[in-house]
């Protein structure tokens, strides 16, 4: 596989991908309304500052790799072993 292949399969957008079939829109609802309720927690029982900050932004980031390993199928793009010098 070459580089510019791998580069492609690593970051498949929404816009690049297949369109979502039912069934993968039905666990992308069912995980964006737990996040929603989780996050809802946060906001509500966590004070402002930092701590609650970050842990909304993870919740963020969370949500988006679940629904990107929807999208991908569990399968991430390949990484290269290290090169030596």
């Amino acid at each position: 596989m070459s580089a510019r292949q791998r580069m492609v399969a690593r970051f498949v957008t929404a816009a690049s991908g297949t369109p979502p079939t039912d069934e993968q829109k039905s666990a992308i609802n069912m995980l964006q309304s737990a996040a929603v309720d989780l996050a809802t927690a946060i906001e509500m029982l966590v004070p402002d500052g930092r701590d609650k900050s970050i842990a909304l932004t993870h919740l963020e980031d969370t949500l988006m790799r679940a629904v990107r390993g929807i999208f991908t199928g569990g399968h991430d793009a390949p990484h290269p072993a290290p090169r030596s010098n």
